[in-house]
């Protein structure tokens, strides 16, 4: 399968792949010593003008992160292209042997998303890349190359492909032979970036679980949808990260969410807010559910009210406008926001304290993202018995929250907590 006329120009370095019908060779370009794939496949093979598609589709893609077309060529009896060797590690390669860093991760997660979105993109009409696996993802520092287009087609012959993809990676509407578009790309890029994670020290991050959750939901409808919109989303993921290492405190969201109702997170919130404005940081409560700073308003003596702020001794509370009013400079500081059981609000927070009651009546359900580094449980009205089953069950460290007689009055075992909590964070937060 070694296409006659190419001595002249090439030296044959290794033969990566061969058939009957088809070659992959790794060549040396004698002319100016350079390394190049040159891909052959016989004229009477079904599929011989795959070779004309795919160099036509990669010539319509404006991406550096995919190979070069140098030429496509023919013989009497075969077609070939000749494309650039892209150096590098696979992705499988690489994660043999590094843990990412959560940084590392998103990097390489958008960078990913970048080259995906390119061919969607494409001038010619969107391309469906459909071939997403480790082997086929090469890494240069922290920029992703992307090879093999074999099975890539356009949007627009989606109508008639054949299932075609690798289980595990692939979506499910793909290797079933449903009608395809840009979504199968976004969930194998998602399946990508949870293979990805497994092997990081961010591995627990539910805020990257919850993008990815969506990113690889099976039903195409609620599936993330579109590459920009998971590109975005990992970006601010990113850009939060950057931030909370060079900004401190500043704007940081810290959620308090219960298990179940009644569990105590409006008063563990109101008291972690005053904590903090006690030790010199500047701290905001804010309720996502209710009208508990409305109700404070009402129900307490010598508070102050300016620009949509409540301020009552040590304590600082965001008022619930109506939407159509708009507070016209939102404060700046820490936000700690009392969720109720609401998850869905905690999980876009810098992190979590996860409140819960071990009373024998109550069976709590603990979210799958339990156990990232970033969720501090709190068991509250509970023994300490209680509290150790619960701290082996969850394998992670379970704080046993005192009693507390009144709201508006501090308590060292309370602060013991929370200082603990805030001193396991990497942020200086007073």
């Amino acid at each position: 399968m070694i296409p006659h006329g190419i001595e002249d120009r090439y030296d044959i370095v290794q033969v990566l792949q061969e058939t009957a019908a088809t070659a992959v060779l790794l060549v040396n370009y004698r002319q100016i010593g350079a390394l190049r794939i040159l891909k052959a496949v016989h004229r009477a093979h079904p599929n011989a003008h795959s070779i004309l598609s795919e160099a036509h589709l990669l010539q319509g893609i404006d991406s550096s992160q995919i190979p070069t077309i140098y030429s496509v060529e023919d013989t009497n009896e075969m077609y070939y292209l000749v494309e650039e060797f892209v150096e590098g590690l696979t992705l499988r390669e690489f994660l043999l042997e590094t843990t990412l860093s959560k940084e590392e991760l998103l990097k390489i997660a958008i960078s990913l998303c970048e080259v995906i979105e390119a061919m969607h993109n494409a001038k010619d009409g969107a391309i469906l890349y459909r071939d997403m696996k480790p082997e086929h993802i090469i890494l240069q520092g922290d920029r992703v190359r992307l090879i093999d287009f074999g099975i890539s087609i356009r949007k627009s012959e989606a109508e008639l492909a054949r299932p075609f993809g690798t289980k595990s990676w692939a979506a499910p509407e793909q290797l079933n032979g449903s009608t395809l578009d840009e979504r199968c790309d976004v969930y194998s890029v998602g399946r990508i970036i949870e293979y990805m994670q497994k092997n990081s020290y961010a591995k627990d991050d539910y805020k990257i679980k919850k993008i990815l959750a969506q990113a690889t939901e099976e039903n195409v409808i609620e599936r993330t949808s579109s590459i920009t919109v998971l590109k975005n989303q990992l970006a601010e993921l990113n850009d939060k990260n950057y931030k909370s290492r060079t900004k401190g405190n500043l704007d940081k969201r810290i959620a308090v969410v219960g298990s179940h109702p009644s569990v105590g997170t409006t008063m563990i919130a109101i008291r972690m807010c005053r904590y903090l404005n006690r030790k010199g940081a500047c701290a905001f409560y804010q309720d996502v559910e209710g009208d508990t700073v409305h109700n404070l308003l009402k129900n307490l003596n010598h508070t102050r009210l300016k620009d949509g702020i409540l301020y009552h001794e040590d304590f600082k509370g965001i008022l619930n406008y109506d939407e159509a009013i708009e507070i016209s400079k939102p404060p700046r500081g820490l936000f700690i926001k009392d969720c109720g059981t609401n998850i869905e609000k905690a999980v876009d927070s810098d992190f979590i304290i996860f409140v819960t009651s071990l009373c024998p009546w109550q069976s709590p359900v603990y979210p799958s993202w339990i156990s990232s580094e970033s969720v501090y449980v709190l068991s509250n009205i509970s023994t300490k018995l209680a509290t150790i089953k619960l701290a082996k069950k969850l394998k992670k460290k379970v704080y046993m929250y005192p009693r507390i007689k009144s709201v508006f009055k501090s308590d060292i075992d309370e602060e013991r907590i929370f200082s603990a909590i805030l001193k396991n964070e990497k942020d200086e937060y007073f």
